[in-house]
């Protein structure tokens, strides 16, 4: 046993060495434990909500999607809210299944306000509209950027479905300036001063009309003008959509009438029969803007301008060949416009479809659209700047955003075997028999019963 003494010498050395140890120990590490409070705004600041991407499914590809990808860019951009871009050849059948599977995408988009019309019944897309106060897209931001021919468009028994995101024009009649000034005629405004202007045209021995019907839908086209003029918005519907109105029907019949004004193969039309049928869109369009024009007229939409900035690189248009619209045959129904587009319809409500669908009603994102590098459009948005296009895709824009009744493409509206086959069918042959208008719509009516 240690005496007091040594005792007495130790214990200032242990104290000394004790304080060196304790000197030489690591800090201790402090862990932070995040716990989470009660209350939105502690929470996400300890706990930021996740971010979904928003899926969107469309058919477009090439160009198409390079220029959808400029807006999808520009929304993540914007808001930090990534997307994933599904492409389908088909899309609506795709997403059949997926409704089916309990997985569809946030958006489509569809260029078939039949299948809108279908979804919203069905309960598979959600109103925009909703509740008020808590809409995924605010009426006020919607009729802001849209007249009411596209809110009427988009929407179903009373409720708003379908943006309109982007559109074109099917009610373009494509002419020459220096044509109509040497023949001292203007732009026509109704049927009969078109059917006077072609009749001045065969007095001056030339052709008024060049028509493509190689191409069936270029009929169509013809016709579904020609009907909503003469029926208006809501017989359309009825013939092409639910077959309340028979292809047998007075209107239907009196539209043939102003049709075989038109159809005088003989005298006004380039090749005649067999010229007329033998000739695609392309060609026909061509004939009257070549250097020894075969026809001084011609009816297709707005997009023919890409054409004929291909094929004619030295013309402007605009200048050397312009459009006027498709005239008024009656007073009552005016000048609606007939064409294509494709509308956003959602699947899912989240904060960031909702900034989505709001970012598409824009200005900015239809701009955006407008003037991308690739896959350009024309926006139904009509705060966007018709400076923004070139001369014949501003008219086309302006007529679009101006117009004050707006139907689709009726033999896409129709069944398949209707608009596709039959009524090509139908309408070649009245190229070639205009004065068999009877067998035709019979055929037609035939074909329609067992379609719908």
């Amino acid at each position: 046993m240690p005496s007091k003494r040594l005792l007495s010498t130790m214990i200032p050395i242990l104290i000394g060495a004790l304080i060196l140890v304790a000197c030489a120990q690591p800090t201790p590490q402090v862990i932070v434990q995040t716990v989470e409070v009660p209350g939105p705004v502690q929470a996400a600041a300890t706990t930021p909500p996740e971010v979904e991407p928003v899926t969107v499914m469309a058919n477009w590809g090439g160009d198409e999607e390079a220029g959808f990808r400029e807006v999808l860019d520009a929304f993540t951009a914007k808001t930090g809210i990534p997307y994933v871009y599904e492409g389908a050849r088909v899309p609506e059948v795709v997403v059949r299944a997926r409704i089916a599977g309990g997985n569809p995408p946030d958006v489509l988009m569809t260029s078939r306000p039949g299948v809108m019309a279908e979804f919203a019944r069905q309960g598979a897309i959600l109103p925009l509209d909703g509740v008020r106060g808590d809409e995924i897209l605010p009426p006020d931001l919607l009729a802001e950027n849209y007249s009411q021919a596209w809110i009427d468009l988009g929407t179903v028994d009373g409720q708003f479905f379908g943006l309109t995101v982007k559109a074109n024009s099917k009610s373009t009649f494509w002419y020459k300036p220096a044509s109509f000034e040497a023949l001292g005629v203007q732009p026509p405004e109704t049927w009969g001063d078109l059917l006077a202007i072609a009749d001045g045209y065969v007095a001056a021995g030339q052709t008024p009309y060049s028509i493509g019907a190689l191409d069936g839908w270029t009929l169509t086209d013809w016709f579904e003008n020609i009907y909503v003029r003469i029926a208006g918005s809501s017989n359309y519907q009825k013939l092409f959509v639910t077959h309340e109105v028979e292809w047998t029907d007075p209107t239907v019949v009196e539209a043939m009438s102003r049709m075989r004004e038109i159809v005088d193969p003989a005298t006004k039309l380039a090749g005649g029969v067999e010229g007329t049928l033998s000739t695609g869109f392309i060609d026909a369009f061509n004939v009257v803007l070549r250097d020894d024009p075969a026809a001084e007229m011609y009816y297709e939409g707005g997009f023919m301008s890409s054409f004929g900035e291909q094929n004619f690189p030295d013309l402007v248009c605009g200048e050397d060949y312009a459009f006027f619209a498709f005239p008024e045959i009656t007073s009552e129904w005016g000048k609606p416009v007939v064409g294509g587009g494709d509308l956003a319809v959602v699947f899912r409500d989240r904060p960031e479809v909702r900034e989505f669908i709001r970012f598409l009603a824009s200005a900015e994102a239809s701009t955006i659209w407008a003037t991308a590098e690739k896959g350009s459009v024309i926006s139904p948005n009509k705060n966007v700047s018709l400076d923004v296009y070139p001369p014949c895709k501003g008219l086309e824009a302006a007529q679009v955003t101006q117009a004050a009744a707006f139907v689709f493409d009726g033999s896409d509206l129709a069944p398949s075997a209707v608009g596709g086959d039959a009524m090509f069918v139908a309408l070649q042959d009245f190229i070639e028999n205009p004065d068999d208008v009877g067998a035709i719509l019979a055929f037609l009516e035939e074909v329609a019963d067992r379609s719908y």
